[in-house]
């Protein structure tokens, strides 16, 4: 008998015997003494009852309307006119309506009101004679407490015939800011004054 005959016929008595005890390790693995237990009786703790609760949300009032701002003061209106009318160009002299006695008007105004003193008419600027242009600026500065001006600022120029220009308005801040005013009076502190208007009206006669 050969060799490999031997081991075919040893071969299986070998795997039965390993299965053989695979098995039985397998039955004494499953093998549990298992014992029963009763379980404990539950506890009634009774009913649980919640407070009543009342939640309240305070929100701030973001609708609450601020406080309206201070009326801002009044801004003073055009004080007065100055006009420069040139009859002869060829020996220009600025002509322009004669000044109220100063003394007079403090008499006559309110206490406290600032006042024009003196008011310098503007030289009348040489393009506009030579193009025969008329025109008018308005200006607005502030009046100081010592009743100077300041902060001299164009707000209109045009021509007489409403088209827009700058011919004048050098000679019109020039002139405005030669003017000399009695200063607005408070409880005996002078004031400032912003806002004060002034009309140059330049035309050739």
């Amino acid at each position: 008998m050969t060799t490999a005959t031997v081991m075919r016929f040893s071969a299986i008595p070998l795997g039965m015997a390993a299965t053989a005890a695979l098995l039985l390790v397998m039955a004494t693995l499953i093998q549990v003494d298992y014992v029963y237990t009763e379980p404990e009786a539950s506890v009634d703790i009774g009913k649980v009852v919640m407070p009543d609760t009342t939640i309240k949300t305070i929100l701030p009032d973001l609708l609450a309307r601020p406080e309206a701002p201070p009326a801002p003061p009044e801004t003073p209106q055009i004080t007065d006119e100055v006009v420069v009318e040139v009859v002869d160009p060829g020996r220009f002299t600025p002509q322009f309506p004669a000044q109220r006695d100063a003394t007079l008007e403090v008499g006559l105004a309110q206490p406290g009101d600032y006042l024009p003193i003196v008011k310098v008419a503007p030289q009348y600027p040489r393009t506009a004679l030579k193009r025969g242009m008329e025109g008018e600026v308005v200006v607005s500065f502030t009046v100081t407490r010592t009743g100077a001006t300041r902060n001299v600022t164009v707000l209109q120029a045009n021509t007489l015939d409403g088209t827009p220009t700058s011919v004048f308005n050098s000679a019109a801040i020039k002139a405005a800011e030669r003017f000399k005013y009695k200063p607005r009076i408070e409880n005996g502190t002078p004031l400032e004054v912003h806002g004060v208007k002034n009309r140059f009206i330049f035309s050739l006669d």
